[in-house]
């Protein structure tokens, strides 16, 4: 599985409120049509976004490195507008920080 994280900021002037409601309601649908998401996860900042510099980071799983190499390509594309341009509505898309990594998750076994 691989694993890619974004750091994302809204545009000045757009609440954290707006700014998720148009993240949720109009973006993730819009991108779920055009990536090849395993999962696709936004993680909001409730405390601190302004020290920070983001107020959300988003979590993207492929299935396989050839499913991320398809997403990244789509985002090098002219069809990628669609995406860049909805962006524009409420990130500030210079700010974006976005990179993959390796997960190692660590469970807590149930107590008897």
């Amino acid at each position: 599985m691989i694993k890619a994280i974004s750091l994302l900021k809204r545009k000045p002037g757009i609440s954290l409120e707006e700014f998720s409601k148009h993240y949720e309601e109009v973006h993730v649908p819009l991108a779920m049509k055009h990536f090849p998401f395993k999962r696709y996860a936004r993680n909001y900042v409730t405390g601190g976004a302004e020290e920070l510099g983001f107020d959300c980071v988003t979590e993207v799983w492929f299935e396989t490195m050839e499913d991320c190499e398809a997403a990244a390509a789509f985002s090098a594309s002219e069809a990628y507008k669609v995406i860049s341009d909805d962006e524009e509505k409420f990130m500030d898309r210079a700010k974006i920080v976005a990179f993959i990594v390796e997960e190692r998750v660590t469970e807590r076994k149930k107590r008897r």
